[in-house]
Protein backbone atom coordinates (compact mmCIF):
# COMPACT_ATOMS: atom_id res chain seq x y z
CA UNK A 1 0.00 0.00 0.00
CA UNK A 2 1.53 3.43 -0.74
CA UNK A 3 1.94 5.78 1.62
CA UNK A 4 0.85 9.26 0.04
CA UNK A 5 2.92 12.29 1.61
CA UNK A 6 0.58 15.26 2.19
CA UNK A 7 1.43 18.43 0.43
CA UNK A 8 0.15 22.24 -0.06
CA UNK A 9 -2.44 22.23 -3.05
CA UNK A 10 -1.28 25.64 -4.13
CA UNK A 11 2.84 25.40 -4.24
CA UNK A 12 3.07 21.37 -3.48
CA UNK A 13 5.60 21.99 -1.02
CA UNK A 14 5.38 18.80 2.37
CA UNK A 15 6.68 21.60 4.75
CA UNK A 16 3.37 22.20 6.85
CA UNK A 17 2.28 23.41 10.25
CA UNK A 18 -0.74 22.18 12.11
CA UNK A 19 -2.94 24.93 12.24
CA UNK A 20 -5.84 24.19 14.34
CA UNK A 21 -9.73 23.01 13.70
CA UNK A 22 -12.02 24.61 11.99
CA UNK A 23 -15.56 25.37 14.03
CA UNK A 24 -16.76 22.04 12.61
CA UNK A 25 -13.48 19.92 14.09
CA UNK A 26 -11.78 19.59 10.73
CA UNK A 27 -8.14 19.63 10.55
CA UNK A 28 -6.27 22.60 9.29
CA UNK A 29 -2.58 23.09 7.91
CA UNK A 30 -0.85 26.04 6.94
CA UNK A 31 2.12 25.78 4.51
CA UNK A 32 5.45 27.10 5.66
CA UNK A 33 6.45 28.57 2.36
CA UNK A 34 3.27 30.21 0.82
CA UNK A 35 1.57 30.83 4.23
CA UNK A 36 -1.53 28.73 2.50
CA UNK A 37 -4.36 27.37 4.74
CA UNK A 38 -6.23 24.39 3.49
CA UNK A 39 -8.28 21.27 5.13
CA UNK A 40 -8.47 17.90 4.04
CA UNK A 41 -11.92 17.14 5.46
CA UNK A 42 -14.67 19.35 4.85
CA UNK A 43 -17.68 17.41 7.20
CA UNK A 44 -20.38 19.62 8.53
CA UNK A 45 -21.46 19.83 12.43
CA UNK A 46 -25.00 18.18 12.50
CA UNK A 47 -27.54 19.85 14.91
CA UNK A 48 -29.09 17.70 17.36
CA UNK A 49 -32.93 19.39 16.57
CA UNK A 50 -34.49 19.68 13.48
CA UNK A 51 -35.91 22.62 14.30
CA UNK A 52 -34.51 26.08 13.72
CA UNK A 53 -32.36 27.25 16.50
CA UNK A 54 -33.51 30.68 18.32
CA UNK A 55 -31.65 33.85 18.55
CA UNK A 56 -31.97 36.12 21.37
CA UNK A 57 -34.35 38.55 21.46
CA UNK A 58 -32.30 41.00 23.57
CA UNK A 59 -29.29 41.25 21.61
CA UNK A 60 -30.10 39.45 18.62
CA UNK A 61 -27.27 36.88 18.75
CA UNK A 62 -27.21 33.24 18.71
CA UNK A 63 -28.21 31.03 21.53
CA UNK A 64 -26.97 27.58 22.22
CA UNK A 65 -28.07 24.60 23.91
CA UNK A 66 -28.47 25.21 27.63
CA UNK A 67 -30.59 22.40 29.10
CA UNK A 68 -32.60 19.42 27.23
CA UNK A 69 -36.12 18.30 29.33
CA UNK A 70 -38.73 15.89 28.27
CA UNK A 71 -40.72 18.20 26.11
CA UNK A 72 -38.74 21.01 25.59
CA UNK A 73 -35.29 22.42 25.08
CA UNK A 74 -33.76 25.68 27.00
CA UNK A 75 -31.57 27.49 25.17
CA UNK A 76 -29.33 30.86 26.65
CA UNK A 77 -27.88 33.51 24.70
CA UNK A 78 -23.82 33.32 25.04
CA UNK A 79 -23.57 37.25 25.38
CA UNK A 80 -26.38 38.45 27.57
CA UNK A 81 -27.42 35.15 29.45
CA UNK A 82 -31.12 35.27 27.90
CA UNK A 83 -32.97 31.92 27.92
CA UNK A 84 -35.78 30.89 26.19
CA UNK A 85 -37.60 27.55 25.77
CA UNK A 86 -38.64 25.98 22.64
CA UNK A 87 -40.89 23.06 22.60
CA UNK A 88 -40.34 19.16 21.25
CA UNK A 89 -43.89 18.59 19.54
CA UNK A 90 -44.65 22.33 17.94
CA UNK A 91 -48.30 21.89 17.09
CA UNK A 92 -49.62 21.95 13.64
CA UNK A 93 -51.14 25.08 11.72
CA UNK A 94 -54.77 25.12 12.54
CA UNK A 95 -57.35 26.94 10.09
CA UNK A 96 -58.92 29.24 12.16
CA UNK A 97 -61.26 31.42 9.05
CA UNK A 98 -60.47 29.54 6.05
CA UNK A 99 -59.42 32.67 4.00
CA UNK A 100 -57.36 34.13 5.84
CA UNK A 101 -55.52 31.42 7.72
CA UNK A 102 -55.24 28.70 5.26
CA UNK A 103 -51.84 30.46 3.92
CA UNK A 104 -49.58 30.07 7.04
CA UNK A 105 -46.14 28.16 5.83
CA UNK A 106 -45.25 27.85 9.65
CA UNK A 107 -46.66 26.32 12.92
CA UNK A 108 -49.05 28.31 14.74
CA UNK A 109 -46.07 28.46 17.69
CA UNK A 110 -43.78 30.84 15.65
CA UNK A 111 -46.85 32.93 14.94
CA UNK A 112 -47.98 33.72 18.10
CA UNK A 113 -44.75 33.80 19.52
CA UNK A 114 -44.22 36.79 17.14
CA UNK A 115 -47.28 38.36 18.04
CA UNK A 116 -46.56 38.17 21.65
CA UNK A 117 -42.73 39.20 21.42
CA UNK A 118 -43.83 42.22 19.27
CA UNK A 119 -46.47 43.40 21.66
CA UNK A 120 -44.62 42.81 25.23
CA UNK A 121 -41.19 43.92 24.04
CA UNK A 122 -41.93 46.00 21.00
CA UNK A 123 -39.40 44.44 18.44
CA UNK A 124 -39.99 45.59 15.16
CA UNK A 125 -40.54 43.32 12.17
CA UNK A 126 -37.49 42.94 10.60
CA UNK A 127 -35.78 42.17 14.25
CA UNK A 128 -38.56 39.57 14.88
CA UNK A 129 -38.40 37.68 11.56
CA UNK A 130 -34.83 37.74 12.53
CA UNK A 131 -34.94 36.32 15.59
CA UNK A 132 -37.40 33.77 15.06
CA UNK A 133 -34.06 32.25 12.35
CA UNK A 134 -36.81 31.26 10.12
CA UNK A 135 -36.74 32.14 6.88
CA UNK A 136 -39.76 34.87 6.95
CA UNK A 137 -40.25 38.50 5.87
CA UNK A 138 -41.17 41.43 7.90
CA UNK A 139 -44.33 42.10 5.50
CA UNK A 140 -45.37 37.88 6.47
CA UNK A 141 -45.10 38.92 10.09
CA UNK A 142 -46.90 42.15 10.02
CA UNK A 143 -49.72 40.68 8.28
CA UNK A 144 -49.50 38.00 11.06
CA UNK A 145 -50.28 40.07 13.75
CA UNK A 146 -52.69 42.36 12.09
CA UNK A 147 -55.07 39.00 11.76
CA UNK A 148 -54.25 37.75 15.02
CA UNK A 149 -55.21 41.18 16.51
CA UNK A 150 -58.60 40.97 14.31
CA UNK A 151 -59.16 37.26 15.77
CA UNK A 152 -58.69 38.35 19.12
CA UNK A 153 -61.33 41.76 18.45
CA UNK A 154 -64.11 38.81 17.90
CA UNK A 155 -62.42 36.33 20.81
CA UNK A 156 -61.49 38.73 23.10
CA UNK A 157 -64.16 41.64 23.22
CA UNK A 158 -63.68 42.55 26.73
CA UNK A 159 -61.98 40.51 29.84
CA UNK A 160 -64.15 39.25 32.02
CA UNK A 161 -63.24 38.04 35.76
CA UNK A 162 -65.76 37.61 38.30
CA UNK A 163 -66.04 39.78 41.72
CA UNK A 164 -65.59 43.17 40.38
CA UNK A 165 -66.82 45.74 43.11
CA UNK A 166 -64.02 48.71 41.95
CA UNK A 167 -62.36 49.75 38.63
CA UNK A 168 -60.86 52.96 37.38
CA UNK A 169 -61.63 54.86 33.57
CA UNK A 170 -59.53 56.95 32.25
CA UNK A 171 -58.29 57.98 28.33
CA UNK A 172 -55.43 59.32 27.00
CA UNK A 173 -54.96 61.39 23.49
CA UNK A 174 -52.85 59.23 20.71
CA UNK A 175 -51.87 61.75 17.61
CA UNK A 176 -51.08 59.88 14.29
CA UNK A 177 -51.11 61.93 11.18
CA UNK A 178 -52.72 65.30 13.11
CA UNK A 179 -55.49 63.58 13.72
CA UNK A 180 -56.41 62.84 17.61
CA UNK A 181 -57.71 59.30 18.56
CA UNK A 182 -58.86 58.47 22.49
CA UNK A 183 -57.98 55.21 23.87
CA UNK A 184 -60.39 54.59 26.78
CA UNK A 185 -59.77 52.00 29.48
CA UNK A 186 -61.36 50.24 32.37
CA UNK A 187 -59.11 48.54 35.06
CA UNK A 188 -59.75 46.36 37.62
CA UNK A 189 -59.04 47.80 41.13
CA UNK A 190 -57.71 44.53 42.51
CA UNK A 191 -56.22 42.47 40.07
CA UNK A 192 -54.84 45.03 37.86
CA UNK A 193 -56.06 43.77 34.67
CA UNK A 194 -58.04 45.82 31.82
CA UNK A 195 -61.36 44.75 31.84
CA UNK A 196 -62.61 46.86 28.52
CA UNK A 197 -61.19 49.30 25.92
CA UNK A 198 -62.39 51.24 23.34
CA UNK A 199 -61.01 53.71 20.68
CA UNK A 200 -62.83 56.94 19.23
CA UNK A 201 -62.22 60.26 18.20
CA UNK A 202 -64.49 62.47 20.52
CA UNK A 203 -64.26 62.74 24.32
CA UNK A 204 -67.67 63.12 25.17
CA UNK A 205 -70.43 61.10 27.28
CA UNK A 206 -71.25 58.92 24.50
CA UNK A 207 -67.98 57.42 24.03
CA UNK A 208 -67.84 57.04 28.33
CA UNK A 209 -71.64 55.26 27.67
CA UNK A 210 -69.94 52.67 24.81
CA UNK A 211 -67.53 51.94 27.68
CA UNK A 212 -69.65 50.96 30.53
CA UNK A 213 -71.93 49.34 28.13
CA UNK A 214 -68.89 46.83 26.86
CA UNK A 215 -67.92 46.14 30.87
CA UNK A 216 -71.68 45.25 31.56
CA UNK A 217 -72.54 43.19 28.25
CA UNK A 218 -75.75 41.31 28.50
CA UNK A 219 -75.37 41.02 32.28
CA UNK A 220 -77.47 42.56 35.20
CA UNK A 221 -76.50 46.44 35.91
CA UNK A 222 -74.66 45.95 39.56
CA UNK A 223 -73.08 48.04 41.91
CA UNK A 224 -69.58 48.92 41.62
CA UNK A 225 -67.08 51.88 42.52
CA UNK A 226 -66.28 53.98 39.37
CA UNK A 227 -62.59 55.87 40.23
CA UNK A 228 -61.71 58.97 37.57
CA UNK A 229 -60.23 61.66 37.49
CA UNK A 230 -63.13 63.84 37.23
CA UNK A 231 -63.62 64.62 33.42
CA UNK A 232 -67.40 65.89 33.36
CA UNK A 233 -68.49 62.83 31.11
CA UNK A 234 -67.97 60.54 33.35
CA UNK A 235 -70.01 62.21 36.13
CA UNK A 236 -72.89 62.97 33.23
CA UNK A 237 -72.76 59.35 32.26
CA UNK A 238 -73.30 57.62 35.66
CA UNK A 239 -76.11 60.40 36.62
CA UNK A 240 -78.08 60.21 33.20
CA UNK A 241 -77.69 56.56 32.52
CA UNK A 242 -76.19 54.37 35.24
CA UNK A 243 -77.47 54.87 38.37
CA UNK A 244 -75.59 51.72 40.09
CA UNK A 245 -72.43 53.15 40.25
CA UNK A 246 -70.62 54.86 42.47
CA UNK A 247 -68.66 57.87 41.13
CA UNK A 248 -65.20 58.29 43.20
CA UNK A 249 -63.08 61.57 42.00
CA UNK A 250 -59.29 61.07 42.45
CA UNK A 251 -56.79 63.91 42.19
CA UNK A 252 -55.28 64.49 38.54
CA UNK A 253 -52.44 62.02 37.87
CA UNK A 254 -53.01 59.58 40.65
CA UNK A 255 -55.20 57.16 38.76
CA UNK A 256 -52.13 55.28 38.72
CA UNK A 257 -53.75 51.85 37.57
CA UNK A 258 -54.78 53.57 33.92
CA UNK A 259 -51.67 55.91 33.82
CA UNK A 260 -49.19 53.25 33.97
CA UNK A 261 -50.95 51.35 31.04
CA UNK A 262 -51.28 54.55 28.58
CA UNK A 263 -47.34 55.04 29.58
CA UNK A 264 -46.58 51.62 28.24
CA UNK A 265 -48.70 51.85 25.32
CA UNK A 266 -47.61 55.40 24.45
CA UNK A 267 -43.99 53.91 24.48
CA UNK A 268 -45.54 50.87 22.34
CA UNK A 269 -46.38 53.82 19.38
CA UNK A 270 -43.32 55.48 19.81
CA UNK A 271 -40.58 52.81 19.23
CA UNK A 272 -43.22 51.60 15.86
CA UNK A 273 -42.67 55.48 14.90
CA UNK A 274 -46.49 56.14 14.46
CA UNK A 275 -48.63 53.77 12.49
CA UNK A 276 -48.85 54.22 8.69
CA UNK A 277 -52.28 52.99 8.33
CA UNK A 278 -54.55 54.43 11.11
CA UNK A 279 -57.34 51.93 10.49
CA UNK A 280 -55.67 48.92 12.36
CA UNK A 281 -55.31 51.94 15.89
CA UNK A 282 -58.24 49.51 16.97
CA UNK A 283 -56.68 46.47 16.22
CA UNK A 284 -53.21 47.32 17.48
CA UNK A 285 -55.15 48.42 21.07
CA UNK A 286 -57.09 45.16 21.13
CA UNK A 287 -54.00 43.22 20.89
CA UNK A 288 -51.82 45.48 23.43
CA UNK A 289 -54.76 44.68 26.21
CA UNK A 290 -55.12 41.00 25.54
CA UNK A 291 -51.27 40.33 25.89
CA UNK A 292 -50.97 42.34 28.96
CA UNK A 293 -53.56 40.74 30.75
CA UNK A 294 -52.20 37.10 29.84
CA UNK A 295 -48.59 38.56 30.61
CA UNK A 296 -49.70 39.45 34.34
CA UNK A 297 -51.95 36.60 34.28
CA UNK A 298 -49.30 33.95 33.82
CA UNK A 299 -46.83 35.78 35.41
CA UNK A 300 -44.87 36.49 32.19
CA UNK A 301 -44.24 33.05 31.27
CA UNK A 302 -44.50 33.07 27.23
CA UNK A 303 -44.74 29.22 27.71
CA UNK A 304 -48.23 29.29 29.29
CA UNK A 305 -49.36 32.12 27.33
CA UNK A 306 -48.80 30.90 23.76
CA UNK A 307 -50.68 27.58 24.83
CA UNK A 308 -53.24 29.49 26.55
CA UNK A 309 -54.02 31.29 23.22
CA UNK A 310 -53.56 28.29 20.57
CA UNK A 311 -55.79 26.08 22.99
CA UNK A 312 -58.18 29.41 23.03
CA UNK A 313 -58.15 29.66 19.14
CA UNK A 314 -58.77 26.27 18.84
CA UNK A 315 -61.58 25.60 20.66
CA UNK A 316 -63.53 28.25 19.99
Amino acid sequence: MNNSTLSCPKCGSTSLYKNGHDKYGNQQFLCKLCHHSFKLSHSHKRKNFSFPYPKCTSCGKSMQIYKVRRSFVVFRCRACRTKDRVPFNLPEPVTLIPEKFKYFRFPIFFVLKAFVLYMKHNMSYRSLAHSLNIKVSHVTIYKWVIKLCTLFSVLFPTFTIENVFSVHADETVLVFKEQKYYVWLLVDHETNLILCWHVSKYRDMGQVKVLLEKFFGNSKPRNIELITDGLGAYESAVKLLFRNINHVVVPLGKNNQCESKFSLLKDFFRLKRGLKNTKNLAKYIQGFCVVKNLWKTHNGNINLILSHLHSFITTS
